[in-house]
């Protein structure tokens, strides 16, 4: 049977940063590495949240990106 190991989690909030001339949002985003495998999918949430209110631009979507190992 194959093992799952954790490696490590990436948290990557995405933001409206403007418009471009079509009117089309542009997006700026900002990455947090070293997510702990521990941390619940509504922790998470509430933490961007919190961070996205300190923002001058509006939160468009939160990612948890995970990386695993089979052996």
């Amino acid at each position: 049977m194959a093992k799952v190991n954790f490696v490590g989690a990436t948290l990557r909030l995405k933001y409206v940063a403007g418009h471009d001339a079509q009117n089309e949002p542009m997006f700026t985003t900002k990455t947090y590495r070293n997510l702990n495998s521990s941390h619940s999918a509504e922790d998470l949430v509430a933490v961007a949240k919190a961070i996205a209110s300190l923002s001058s631009h509006s939160l468009d979507s939160i990612v948890k990106q995970e990386t695993t190992d089979f052996s």
